[in-house]
C-alpha cells in the first residue's frame, strides 16, 4: 500500500466527513418526504368520504405532497434543533456517568500526567482534563464539545500495562481527536442517529398500543376506509421510512468515525514521533479492550478499539463475518490500522 502524507491523509478524511455529516439533515427531509408520498399513495386523504375533488388513491398528487411537505418541514426542523441542543449539551455528563469515570488527579499519578501534558505542549493542544475507569481492560477515548470539557479518559489497566512511549502514544492518538475536533463530530453524529432512534421507538410505541385496541368502524354512506386500519397503515408507512432513515444514518455515522481512527493514528502517530509504539499499543490493546461494564454502543464508539469489533484474523468464520461486515462497523481493522502505522 503506497504511503500517503499525514496532511494529505486529513484533507481527504475531513473532506469526505463534511460530506457525510450533510447527509444527515437530507435523509431525515427526505424520510418525511416519503412518508407523505406514501400516505397520499394510500389514499389518506380520501378516508371517511372526505376526498377533496379529483384526489384518488394509487396515484401521486404533487402539488398536495409538496404543500403538506413545505408546511411539515420546518417544525421537523425546530424539533431537530431542540432535540440536538438538548442532547448535545448533556453528551459530556451521560459520557461520564455511563463510563463510572473519575477525575484523576496529578498527585495520583504524576507519570500520565507528565505525559498528557508533553504531548500537549508538543501539538500545542489546550490541556485537557484527565479520567479514570478502574478497569483491568485496556482502553482510552476523548470526549468534550469545547475546551472546557474536552477530557481524555484512561483505564487503570492501559496506564498499568502500557510502557511510556506505548501510553504516550495512545494519548497522542486521543489528543488528535481533540485537536481535529472529532469528538464534537461524533456527538452531531450520535444525537442525528438518536433522533432517528427515538423516531422509532415512538412509532413502535403506539402501533403496538393500537393493535390492542378495539378497532371501530367509521364508513359513511358506504365510502371510505375504517379508520382504525387506516391509522395502522399510517403507522406502518411512517415505520419503513423512520427504519430507512435510521439506517442509512447509521451507516453514515460509522464511515465517519472509521475515517477519523485513522486521522487519529496518523495524527498519534506524528506526535509522539514513534509510530511503531502505537502499532504494539494496539497489539496489547486489541488483547483485552474490555470496559464490558460500559454496554453502550454509541460511547463504544469512542473507544481507541471498539471491544465489540475486534475478530480473530485466521481463517475462522468469524473472521470471514468481520471482512464482510466492516461497513457496519465504527473503527477500522486493526490489523490494517497496524499495518498503516508500520509504513511510517
Amino acid at each position: 500500500m503506497r504511503y500517503v502524507g499525514i496532511q494529505t491523509q486529513i484533507w481527504r478524511n475531513n473532506r469526505n466527513t463534511v460530506i457525510l455529516l450533510c447527509m444527515f439533515p437530507v435523509i431525515l427531509l427526505g424520510m418525511v418526504l416519503g412518508a407523505i408520498m406514501m400516505l397520499d399513495w394510500v389514499g389518506y386523504f380520501c378516508w371517511d368520504g372526505m376526498c377533496p375533488p379529483g384526489l384518488k388513491a394509487t396515484t401521486f398528487h404533487w402539488d398536495l405532497i409538496w404543500d403538506i411537505f413545505y408546511k411539515v418541514a420546518p417544525y421537523v426542523l425546530q424539533f431537530t434543533v431542540v432535540w440536538f441542543i438538548i442532547a448535545y449539551c448533556a453528551n459530556v455528563s451521560i459520557i461520564r456517568h455511563a463510563t463510572h469515570a473519575r477525575p484523576l488527579e496529578r498527585k495520583e499519578n504524576v507519570r500520565v500526567y507528565n505525559i498528557v501534558e508533553n504531548l500537549c505542549i508538543a501539538g500545542g493542544i489546550e490541556m485537557p482534563q484527565i479520567n479514570i475507569v478502574k478497569d483491568p481492560s485496556l482502553n482510552a477515548f476523548a470526549s468534550g464539545i469545547d475546551i472546557s470539557s474536552y477530557t481524555i479518559t484512561l483505564t487503570t489497566g492501559i496506564i498499568d500495562k502500557l510502557n511510556d512511549a506505548e501510553l504516550s502514544a495512545v494519548v497522542g492518538h486521543e489528543l488528535t481527536h481533540i485537536k481535529n475536533r472529532d469528538t464534537r463530530l461524533m456527538v452531531v453524529c450520535i444525537v442525528f442517529v438518536g433522533i432517528f432512534s427515538m423516531l422509532m421507538n415512538g412509532i413502535m410505541r403506539i402501533f403496538s398500543s393500537l393493535s390492542h385496541t378495539p378497532r371501530r368502524s367509521s364508513r359513511k354512506n358506504g365510502g371510505g376506509a375504517g379508520i382504525g386500519g387506516g391509522i395502522l397503515l399510517i403507522m406502518i408507512v411512517v415505520l419503513i421510512w423512520a427504519c430507512i432513515g435510521y439506517i442509512f444514518s447509521s451507516l453514515t455515522r460509522l464511515a465517519i468515525s472509521r475515517k477519523r481512527e485513522y486521522v487519529a493514528d496518523a495524527g498519534g502517530a506524528e506526535l509522539c514521533g514513534d509510530p511503531l509504539a502505537l502499532a504494539s499499543a494496539l497489539r496489547k490493546i486489541s488483547e483485552n479492550p474490555g470496559l464490558a461494564d460500559v454496554q453502550r454502543s454509541d460511547i463504544a464508539q469512542l473507544y481507541v478499539i471498539h471491544p465489540d469489533e475486534e475478530f480473530d484474523n485466521n481463517m475462522s468464520l468469524k473472521g470471514w463475518v468481520a471482512k464482510a461486515n466492516i461497513m457496519f462497523c465504527t473503527h477500522p481493522d486493526t490489523p490494517e490500522r497496524i499495518k498503516l502505522l508500520e509504513q511510517f
